[in-house]
């Protein structure tokens, strides 16, 4: 297979990877003999899957419809579509009817013209007798397609109609991408993908070689958070939360330390859209983000990313801490454990073993390199959590003190007061003393800390 210089350079590359050749390959492959196929490629985050349909809609002068969960991932790859010259519409929700009717025109009259949208507007249009509209289609792509596992049902019901939308625009070559795929996510897309055919899979490791995997005990997790994002270098950063309102939290309580903004799901789109542009053109920006981001917004230069509570799987954990290091540059992935915390990876960060080679275990792959020189078991760090030393300090100098009141002492801002808490809030340092008190490092009876371990000194 010879690919098209001019194209590929319209793009920004000379030469396709590995993984981009295997797909490319068949893609021409199907195409040149007017066959029908599947293909299912996992390629990590960061890898360049966009290449993988953007050659097609350049060179083969037919249709390329290409479905997102999210309206974020859509202007991303408007973007990346525009930048290579390549004419496309994006078909969204919220369009007026005019404006509407003047994309459905663009489409009609040109038929190598991608097509960038979502499933429920598809199934807008199937009721309304519009798929017609869209023409002779040569590929029809699923971006992020383990959303079609994780994400159906009630929460994102559109998504167990992708069979029949795919009977009704009957492209030639159906395309599913993600970047992470264990066994029940590859068995939930072909099911409801493809049908249960199995189609063309290319398999990338998700291994990404320039993340750096650390598992940090700490004692506060909102000033270990400052601890580990005080050096520039550590920046842009995104802090992923389980909730909105924690979310929400640690952007105001971080606001007075760094440049951070919040990000959810459940913020207006305009606003959504002002916090993307500011944290893409940053260059030490922090986003407090929920799972809403994971997918949302594409920057390369992320150098750190920060779960305050882990997620329930390998998958969706590899999936956001891949966020990090798309240009390729050293990036470092943290994770943040209290005495307090549970889920089904917390063994695993909190263990005995290797983290690199437990999260591909988790995938169901083997690990490529016997030694592992990117995760904080194999490489360990000796520093305590960030304030523990001086509580411990405390906790011998003033035994038999009231949590509350060794609290307030320790965050005092009095000019000659030794604390070195005082940029802590008063709760903060009382959560930080029970948790030393659930780890045994300082014994507490009724509210009082009796005594310090020999060995916590």
């Amino acid at each position: 297979m010879e690919l098209d210089r001019k194209i590929l350079s319209r793009m920004g590359i000379a030469y396709p990877r590995p993984y981009q050749e295997l797909i490319l390959a068949r893609i021409c492959e199907c195409l040149e003999e007017g066959k029908r196929c599947g293909i299912l490629g996992c390629l990590p985050t960061g890898s360049g899957k966009s290449l993988c349909f953007m050659y097609p809609a350049a060179a083969c002068g037919r249709r390329t419809l290409i479905i997102y969960p999210l309206l974020a991932l859509m202007n991303d790859q408007a973007a990346r579509f525009g930048r290579a010259g390549i004419p496309y519409t994006v078909l969204s929700g919220g369009l007026g009817r005019e404006e509407r009717r003047r994309r459905l025109a663009e489409i009609r009259d040109d038929p190598a013209r991608a097509v960038i949208t979502n499933p429920e507007m598809l199934l807008i249009m199937k009721e309304r007798g519009e798929m017609r509209e869209l023409g002779d289609i040569a590929l029809m792509v699923i971006d992020e397609a383990h959303t079609a596992v994780t994400w159906g049902g009630s929460f994102r019901p559109s998504y167990q109609s992708l069979p029949a939308l795919i009977d009704a625009a009957r492209p030639q070559i159906v395309m599913a991408f993600t970047a992470t795929m264990d066994r029940r996510i590859r068995k939930g897309i072909v099911e409801s993908i493809f049908g249960g055919t199995m189609p063309y899979i290319v398999h990338a490791s998700p291994d990404r070689e320039n993340i750096f995997y650390h598992s940090r005990r700490c004692i506060s997790k909102e000033n270990e958070i400052i601890a580990i994002l005080t050096p520039t270098e550590s920046r842009p950063a995104v802090i992923f939360c389980r909730s909105r309102p924690l979310a929400e939290r640690l952007a105001r309580r971080l606001g007075t330390v760094f440049s951070i903004k919040h990000y959810h799901a459940g913020l207006e789109r305009e606003e959504k859209k002002s916090i993307e542009r500011w944290f893409m053109a940053s260059r030490d920006g922090v986003l407090a983000a929920t799972s809403a981001f994971g997918m949302g917004v594409s920057k390369d230069d992320i150098r750190t990313v920060i779960h305050h509570t882990l997620p329930s799987d390998a998958s969706e954990y590899l999936q956001e801490s891949g966020r990090a290091g798309r240009d390729g540059g050293q990036c470092d992935a943290w994770v943040l454990l209290t005495a307090s915390d549970t889920g089904p990876l917390v063994s695993l960060f909190r263990g005995e073993e290797c983290i690199r080679h437990g999260l591909m275990q988790a995938m169901d792959e083997t690990p490529e390199r016997l030694r592992c020189l990117g995760c904080s078991h194999c490489l360990p760090s000796p520093s305590a959590p960030a304030g523990e030393r001086e509580i411990l300090r405390y906790a011998m100098l003033h035994p038999f003190q009231r949590i509350q009141d060794a609290a307030a002492a320790l965050t005092s801002p009095h000019p000659f007061s030794r604390s070195r808490l005082a940029s802590w809030k008063e709760q903060e340092a009382m959560a930080a003393i029970r948790l030393l008190g659930m780890e045994g490092r300082i014994r507490i009876i009724r509210g009082r800390i009796l005594a310090i371990p020999k060995d916590a000194d």
